[in-house]
């Protein structure tokens, strides 16, 4: 009995452990970008709730009226029409991805996979802005 108890709290522990996703964020500034430290933002993210948590994570008020913008896109692998991805299926089912824009100049693009958390992945590319934006703790001062 005591033999059965054990492998099936095995089982459950390597289940629940198994269930993290541990997909990468890829993170890019656009070329001589690095240091760049826009003046205001405007976010182009039609969700509220996903819309204050960016804004929060970035530290720059909304200015609707500003030309740099900041485009949430999350993309479902199931939205794909593609006869060849369907039939091999994926590795993920879908990328959650950050870009501030000026026009068709990308200043900055973060994005991270996920299998079936878009949440986990929104949270990963949030943490990741946070690290590399250096212009957020200037403006925290």
């Amino acid at each position: 009995m005591h033999y059965v108890r054990s492998l099936l709290f095995m089982a459950m522990a390597m289940l629940l452990l198994g269930c993290e996703e541990k997909f990468p964020v890829y993170s890019s500034f656009g070329e001589g970008n690095e240091t760049f430290t826009p003046p205001c933002l405007h976010y182009a993210i039609y969700n509220p709730k996903d819309k204050a948590a960016v804004e929060n994570a970035l530290g720059i008020e909304d200015t609707p009226e500003c030309e740099y913008r900041v485009e949430l896109t999350k993309y479902h692998v199931s939205n794909c029409d593609n006869p060849v991805v369907k039939s091999i299926g994926s590795d993920f089912d879908g990328y959650i991805r950050l870009e501030i824009k000026k026009g068709f100049i990308c200043y900055y693009k973060v994005q991270s996979d996920y299998k079936s958390d878009a949440d986990a992945a929104f949270s990963r590319i949030l943490e990741q802005c946070k690290k590399e934006l250096k212009w957020q703790k200037k403006l925290d001062k």
